[in-house]
């Protein structure tokens, strides 16, 4: 039959679960998921290729042939400009998506191509990224500045005094312990070993305490021989008794138990004292670079590039898009020069002092 000895271990374990993680109280937000779908904006120029592909192929049908707009100005031929705007607009737009692919391809080095520029300085990246994260993220002054001003600190002192609180409050914690320490107590005297150790410390203590006085040594034999027994057999017979006694003594510490909560409220600094110390040695002994770089380094070329995508694919996209947009003004100045350039200038003036005036900077 199996018996079941709870241990120190296993009390606090059974009263703590649940107890001390708070139902969620410690719990870390959820990270934001990864693929976002695209925004409006995105969408918008995403479509933008498509329809330089459409007026690309409807330019070997219809280009404008043969009509020109007069102005008082200049005379505009518009004939071919349709080829030559959305040529451009492709061209910008697989230039950017040629230059942004090559960040990742080819994974593996090819004897022509050569390799992407990511896997090829997957080591140095792995080196760089790791101290730059130590030095600049996460070491022991940055981690206890944030964890003070987050309101961090305040928050956990005060749900840890509230969780002590409620455990030694705990009329079935006190019971678990209570019985525990009498079972180790009973266990420890049970012990003939144990139980002849302190009987020889309490015969040598006696001993030394009156060896020095010659009237307490005789008191001493004196009552020995009264009661017929050697000072050792006397010191073996409390040793019976002493767990009874012992066990009777363990009372007082319900009361100290009750007390714990409120010492802890008054040395409220020394314990968010404590809390920072334990964070600052927590974080000066781990090699956060070391592990930052051993992880970079074995992630295989396809990992690391969709962690890469994963952080940053929508301005990756954004990106490769507006190449598309930009080629296509760009093919306005090709037919226009002048023209299209002070158009341009004109637009992107208007553009940045919109920017600056919504920003309210």
């Amino acid at each position: 039959m199996k018996t079941d000895n709870p241990t120190f271990e296993s009390v606090f374990r059974k009263h703590l679960s649940g107890r001390l993680a708070g139902e969620g109280k410690y719990a870390s937000p959820k990270p934001p998921p990864e693929n976002t779908p695209p925004t409006a904006g995105l969408r918008l120029l995403m479509a933008v290729p498509w329809l330089l592909g459409i007026l690309f192929v409807l330019s070997f049908w219809w280009d404008f042939d043969g009509m020109v707009i007069e102005t008082g100005f200049q005379r505009l031929p518009l004939e071919g400009v349709l080829r030559i705007v959305s040529v451009s607009g492709l061209i910008g737009f697989l230039t950017n998506w040629i230059a942004i692919s090559m960040l990742f391809y080819p994974r593996k080095k090819r004897p022509l191509l050569g390799q992407g520029l990511i896997p090829a300085q997957k080591d140095r990246i792995a080196k760089r990224l790791s101290a730059a994260v130590e030095r600049e993220l996460i070491n022991p002054e940055l981690v206890k500045k944030e964890f003070v001003e987050s309101g961090l600190l305040n928050r956990y002192t005060d749900l840890l005094i509230w969780d002590v609180k409620s455990l030694v409050d705990d009329p079935g914690f006190r019971e678990d312990l209570s019985k525990l320490m009498h079972r180790y107590i009973t266990e420890a005297f049970a012990d003939p070993a144990m139980k002849a150790r302190i009987v020889d410390e309490a015969e040598q203590a006696v001993l030394e305490s009156v060896r020095e006085n010659r009237f307490e040594t005789t008191a001493l034999k004196m009552y020995l021989l009264v009661r017929g027994k050697t000072l050792r057999e006397m010191l073996a017979d409390a040793a019976e008794k002493l767990p009874a006694k012992l066990t009777r003594a363990t009372e007082p510490i319900e009361e100290l138990l009750s007390t714990i909560p409120a010492r802890m409220r008054k040395d409220r600094a020394q314990l968010q004292n404590l809390f920072l110390l334990v964070i600052n040695g927590i974080v000066d002994k781990i090699e956060v670079q070391k592990i930052i770089e051993t992880n970079i380094n074995s992630y295989d070329e396809s990992k690391l590039e969709a962690v890469i995508r994963g952080a940053s694919d929508t301005q990756l996209r954004y990106i490769k898009y507006l190449g598309a947009v930009i080629g296509f003004g760009g093919g306005f100045v090709i037919w226009q020069p002048m023209l299209s350039l002070a158009v341009l200038i004109t637009a992107g003036f208007v553009i940045w002092l919109a920017d600056r005036i919504l920003g309210g900077v």
